[in-house]
């Protein structure tokens, strides 16, 4: 017997809502912002795909496994920091590779102090696995969308071009 998910009236009421709000955005689009039309057709979307069940992030996992490599080799707490690197990308929104968690946030996660989140986000940022972004006194953190996005499409290629340069290299075990 097959398993299937509870829709309650409330949840398809709010996809009722989606589908109306997608309609209204490309109803409005008169040519003259394509990219904002795209931008908030996609986010729609994929705000009613993950109310139809997973959220999806894709991984590289050669990238991915160099990151887990780095991280046990050279990390000061090897096994927190690939429990950090782990977390991250359940806090990646739909439309993004910002990091929407603070420092406590992430630390209740993994099950350390906030100061090796800072320690363990600056090994990460070392490498290039995470990038960093100045708004005024604030700090954003963002996973490399090489490494892993829910993004796809020219959205995508558009924000790995945007990145900073990867500083992975590959380690080889000493024999």
């Amino acid at each position: 017997m097959a398993v299937t998910r509870l829709r309650t009236r409330r949840d398809r009421a709010g996809e009722v809502v989606i589908e109306r709000l997608r309609s209204a955005v490309v109803e409005a689009d008169d040519g003259s912002a394509p990219e904002l039309v795209a931008r908030l057709v996609t986010l729609i979307d994929r705000e009613a795909s993950s109310r139809r069940g997973w959220r999806f992030v894709m991984v590289e996992p050669d990238l991915n496994a160099q990151v887990v490599e780095h991280l046990t080799r050279e990390s000061e707490r090897p096994l927190i920091a690939c429990r950090l690197w782990a977390r991250l990308f359940a806090f990646l929104p739909p439309d993004s590779n910002e990091v929407m968690a603070d420092r406590e946030e992430l630390a209740k996660a993994v099950g350390c102090a906030p100061s090796d989140v800072s320690r363990i986000m600056r090994e990460l940022e070392n490498i290039g696995a995470v990038y960093r972004r100045r708004e005024g006194r604030a700090v954003r953190f963002y996973v490399h969308p090489s490494l892993g996005t829910h993004l796809s499409g020219a959205v995508r290629d558009r924000a790995q071009a945007e990145a900073p340069p990867l500083r992975l290299v590959e380690t080889i075990p000493a024999e």
